[in-house]
């Protein structure tokens, strides 16, 4: 990104208050069951909570509540890319054949920086999962049937030529492949590299990737766009790409570490690194980028089959909100609007 610049057009913080009221609106709107959001500001940090988690158990959600939070996920499994680097296990331009065993002709030239950046030419997802008969008989849970083995089948098949890179193309392929080697890369699985290297030393002690007996009962029940409960995905192969589930707690531990560049999230994750096809729009490790002449912005949204996730950060002014749902409707532009102001945040995507 380029130098700082002061953000003064950028609102001031919303108070407590007046978030309550805006998500009060929403759930009389009937688009979300529960919602949480978390605020880093001049005022500290803050969490607002409204409506319900549809689990009997614990009905009102609050900062311990466990959502889905799908594509965040991929900010993890780039911030474990930036901790391999950092300790000498890898680097962005070692090639996926250095890792995979893969054709002459296949895809093992194109990088781990690649992945990170959605730039691979990899599709949004594996060409056999998508025409399966698994997806169509599993729609509620659609990822939890692509199984490792599936994966490593379909990648062999791939030819080079059939994926033209350097261009942004958001794969959810992309991502799940990159997971998967950093966790082979320490002998391990996803859950386990995310747990010893991001969550571990970030005090996160609630994000999981399979959620726990013992925590069924703070789990908010994902709900579709018409608000009936749907099951949790299951990402199976692909769980780098949107395979976690974590608390607002935990996600401004992450959000704060961010803004303070605190290992593993290094500064060097919002450094743009590929063009998203606009004038302002770029990706760095895992983070979409957003930069104007009033702000500097990095920010990732999620979605499941019930529930939706926003985290932005804003660079200059230090600030963060995180928006997590158990509903599958939108919180993208709440979230940029509490983070920006309703002005700025009309042209933020």
């Amino acid at each position: 990104m380029s130098a700082p610049r002061k953000s003064i057009l950028i609102d001031e913080p919303p108070s407590s208050e007046a978030i309550q009221a805006l998500l009060e609106d929403r759930l009389r709107q009937k688009l979300a069951v529960g919602l949480v959001v978390g605020l880093i500001d001049p005022q500290g940090n803050r969490t607002v909570a409204a409506g319900t988690s549809g689990n009997p158990a614990r009905p009102v959600v609050d900062e311990q509540t466990l959502f889905e939070i799908g594509s965040i996920t991929k900010l993890f499994t780039a911030a474990a890319l930036a901790d391999a680097v950092a300790r000498g296990k890898v680097t962005l331009d070692d090639p996926l054949a250095k890792f995979l065993p893969l054709p002459p002709d296949g895809i093992g030239d194109r990088t781990l920086k690649e992945l990170a950046t959605h730039t691979s030419g990899l599709r949004r997802l594996p060409s056999d999962f998508t025409w399966s008969l698994n997806l169509l008989r599993h729609r509620r849970d659609p990822y939890a049937h692509y199984t490792e083995h599936d994966l490593q089948v379909h990648l062999v098949t791939l030819k080079g030529k059939s994926f033209p890179r350097g261009a942004f193309l958001y794969s959810n392929l992309g991502a799940g492949i990159l997971g998967n080697i950093l966790a082979s890369n320490e002998k391990t699985g996803y859950a386990g590299l995310i747990s010893t290297r991001v969550t571990g030393p970030l005090q996160m002690s609630r994000t999981y990737l399979n959620l726990p007996q013992s925590e069924q009962a703070f789990l908010a029940q994902p709900h579709t766009k018409s608000l009936y409960p749907t099951p949790v995905w299951t990402m199976a192969a692909l769980a780098g790409a949107g395979g976690l589930l974590s608390s607002m707690q935990d996600m401004l531990r992450f959000a704060s570490a961010a803004l303070a560049a605190t290992s593993p999230l290094a500064v060097s994750m919002f450094e743009p690194r590929a063009s998203r096809g606009r004038q302002g729009h770029s990706v760095g490790l895992g983070w979409m980028l957003r930069d104007s002449d009033t702000y500097q912005a990095a920010w990732h949204n999620g979605g499941t089959g019930g529930s939706r996730s926003f985290l932005g950060l804003e660079l200059t002014t230090h600030r963060a909100v995180i928006v997590l749902s158990n509903t599958s409707n939108s919180v993208d532009q709440l979230g940029a609007q509490l983070l920006l102001g309703p002005t700025l945040a009309q042209n933020f995507f």
